[in-house]
């Protein structure tokens, strides 16, 4: 069987399992199988496979069929131009969140060596793109699970950017508060904002990923409650906060922002048209 005979015998079988890119997982995954870019994969489509090779393309298409995340399987995924390690435990980057990246650079451009926290950091992408982008910037990464701590270290390692990304393991403001850690220009957070009740109706692909990056309560507020009511306490007058927000909550997250004291409230859309990222000051 050749490359072009492999994708095609691929997408069926994904489009028969309900995978929701059966074209692009093709690529990826056989790409990751024969340890090549998609670019080469498909210039060279015509070029035939060993049975070494089909044997280790069947096993990530099994896995694939399974519902397991294609950034699992290969454990990357792209984000903000770089690449980021993942794997099971920690949140797969997606796109929306390069708009909580793309504000926190904006509100902290003009500013020497600013000083910045991530809470629920899973991989640090976040973090991580931040510290690549801006070559001062300080970046604090907290979670509460030990592996988005390994995961944090690795990329920002990855990326040269370990002596200026610090993984603190807590509960949101926690360990802050035990360090004695703040006077931060920047609070930026992809919390979990999904409602309980609706976490059952997730895709198969997205219940692989941990409950605790999706749960957000039962109105899917709790995260943005606790981190905004201390979030004064941390953040210097004129400091910013970014939050990644769900389609529908950009009113509740602006009136707990408000009871707050934060003024020069946004919110950033993203291409869907979306209310994606809600932005702010501490005056």
């Amino acid at each position: 069987m050749n490359v072009r005979e492999a994708l095609g015998m691929a997408r069926k079988r994904l489009i028969k399992a309900g995978a929701g890119n059966p074209a692009l997982d093709a690529e990826i995954l056989l790409a990751h199988a024969l340890s090549v870019d998609r670019l080469r994969l498909l210039v060279n489509d015509g070029e035939k496979l060993s049975d070494e090779d089909m044997k280790c393309f069947a096993r990530l298409l099994d896995l694939r069929c399974g519902h397991m995340p294609t950034a699992y399987i290969t454990g990357h995924k792209e984000f903000f131009g770089i690449d980021i390690s993942v794997g099971p435990g920690v949140l797969i980057p997606r796109p929306e969140t390069e708009f909580a990246v793309e504000e926190s650079l904006r509100v902290t451009k003009n500013l020497k060596k600013p000083r910045a926290v991530d809470l629920c950091c899973g991989s640090g992408a976040i973090a991580v793109a931040v510290a690549v982008n801006h070559p001062d910037a300080i970046v604090y990464a907290s979670d509460i699970s030990e592996i988005a701590g390994k995961y944090t270290k690795d990329n920002a390692l990855k990326h040269h950017v370990e002596n200026r990304v610090f993984f603190i393991k807590g509960d949101l403001w926690h360990p802050f508060e035990e360090k004695n850690i703040g006077r931060f220009d920047l609070i930026v957070s992809n919390p979990p904002y999904i409602p309980e009740g609706e976490i059952k109706n997730l895709s198969e692909d997205i219940k692989k990923e941990p409950e605790i990056a999706l749960n957000g309560g039962i109105d899917g507020l709790d995260y943005y409650k606790r981190i905004i009511s201390k979030a004064p306490q941390f953040l210097k007058s004129g400091g910013h906060i970014v939050l990644e927000i769900g389609w529908n909550q950009a009113a509740a997250v602006q009136n707990l922002l408000k009871a707050s004291g934060f003024k020069e409230i946004q919110v950033i859309k993203d291409y869907a048209g979306y209310d994606r990222v809600v932005s702010a000051i501490r005056v």
